[in-house]
């Protein structure tokens, strides 16, 4: 295959559900777009504004808002929103058991900004389970868990009534994906593309893996007449999304960043809130030649922050750093994989074509 790289970005077209038109990635079309004046920001606020009144409105139980959070700077952005429209806020995060300790940090800023903070530790005897499959099977420990983070929130709004959800980003405009589908609203179509990898879906898994399905509901999404209970939304469709503005604002409630860069980047504020995402991120690396870097990178480029040649000096820096023990040793005991067979499995997922040509990056 022929690997090519945009031109304005680094990134890949290796990358999955990744379009190009011409040289440009479909990325930085929408970064473009978004902008320009094409997108009214103004006008999409005032949506927000409206639908905040509109949830006000309504006889709610303990809380007006759900927001899902894993004590980064995005989620405590959304927390931000919420609050500061004088919404009662339930936070809900999901403990696999890897979180780092500046994590656990930041994590707990969330109840002194004034919302509720539930933290749902999931039977891990299940969820161990599912992370072996997802790495054993199809190189990516995550597997389920984006499926549980992403559908569990919901089905508690529903569970206590509570209107609206307010999720994060919509990963699929902006890092690439189908612009067809509903960039508002969480949808069982965004849901089974997105949020479960190539429509991996827990009743797919229950069957393949022989798991009981009632032990993976909290991992798939309520019936389309359940999801109409709540409004699940997206935060990047109603204010500009933007990392730097996310860190800025985290920071004013105390949010905690590394000393130095993360292993695999050169940021020290990204992804550092649990140790199983490096895994994640380095067997991206191995399977489509670009790794946490190379995002970063893009995202400094479209922000006029560095030149495409600084970029390319990064990923080639920090894309190719070894993952170190730190962050697989409590994963690999957990799941009592050993060492030998882990690094086999790895090397199971390395896509060896591709790797002969990601020196041609320039």
């Amino acid at each position: 295959m022929k690997i090519k790289y945009c031109k304005k970005c680094v990134m890949p077209n290796t990358k999955p559900n990744m379009a190009f038109t011409g040289d440009i990635c479909q990325s930085c079309q929408f970064h473009f777009f978004k902008k320009s004046k094409k997108i009214n920001w103004k006008h999409r606020n005032l949506e927000f504004i409206k639908l905040v009144k509109k949830i006000k409105s309504k006889k709610n139980s303990a809380f007006d808002a759900l927001v899902p959070v894993s004590g980064g700077k995005d989620s405590i952005t959304q927390v931000h929103y919420l609050i500061k429209s004088k919404l009662r806020v339930l936070a809900l995060h999901v403990d696999n058991g890897f979180k780092t300790p500046i994590g656990e940090k930041n994590l707990n800023l969330i109840p002194q900004m004034g919302a509720s903070l539930l933290i749902l530790k999931p039977n891990l005897k299940i969820h161990k389970k599912l992370m072996k499959i997802g790495f054993l099977n199809y190189g990516d420990p995550d597997l389920m868990s984006h499926c549980l983070l992403h559908a569990f929130p919901i089905r508690t709004a529903i569970k206590f009534n509570i209107p609206l959800v307010l999720l994060g980003e919509n990963s699929a405009l902006e890092y690439s994906g189908d612009n067809s589908i509903d960039a508002k609203k969480m949808s069982f179509e965004w849901f089974n593309k997105y949020a479960a990898n190539k429509g991996i879906t827990a009743k797919i898994i229950s069957k393949k893996y022989n798991i009981p399905f009632s032990k993976l509901q909290i991992y798939e999404l309520p019936s389309k007449n359940e999801l109409k209970k709540t409004e699940a939304v997206f935060c990047n469709y109603f204010f500009k999304w933007s990392g730097e503005k996310n860190l800025k604002i985290a920071k004013k409630y105390g949010f905690n960043v590394l000393k130095k860069n993360l292993e695999g980047t050169y940021r020290n504020y990204v992804s550092i809130d649990e140790k199983i995402n490096r895994i994640h991120q380095y067997l991206k690396f191995l399977k489509f030649g670009y790794g946490r870097a190379t995002d970063h990178a893009c995202e400094d480029i479209r922000n006029n922050k560095i030149t495409r040649k600084q970029a390319v000096k990064l990923v080639k820096k920090y894309d190719r750093v070894k993952l170190t023990s730190y962050f697989y040793k409590e994963f690999i005991d957990s799941l009592s994989i050993k060492r030998k067979d882990f690094y086999q499995i790895l090397l199971k997922y390395k896509n060896k074509e591709i790797h002969k040509k990601i020196t041609q990056l320039r």
